[in-house]
């Protein structure tokens, strides 16, 4: 009879693991920015060991493409980022919004 009770315990258990699903929230820019980027370029865009790159930077009014090859490239002593090319529309959103 316990032996009829483990078994059961065990198909439950295998079922109830299977049916549990781990959906994670796709990262927002500003989630990218605060892991990837504010080591070096402040919470607030502020600069730290790296330039600020808020509204009042040189870097504000550059292209897009300007952005996206420094971020993926780096630029100096900037090492470029490996991301995706959504996580890195992402931070450059979160850095224009960011500042408005």
């Amino acid at each position: 009879m316990r032996y009829k009770y483990f078994i059961c315990f065990i198909i439950l258990f295998i079922f109830s693991a299977c049916s549990q699903t781990t959906s994670q929230a796709d990262p927002t820019g500003e989630e990218i920015y605060l892991a990837r980027c504010a080591a070096c370029h402040g919470d607030k865009l502020e600069g730290k060991v790296g330039p600020k790159i808020g509204k009042d930077s040189s870097a504000w009014d550059m292209p897009n493409s300007y952005w996206i090859q420094t971020i993926t490239m780096g630029k100096g002593s900037m090492p470029g980022q490996t991301l995706t090319d959504e996580e890195v529309y992402l931070i450059m959103e979160y850095i224009r919004e960011g500042e408005k």
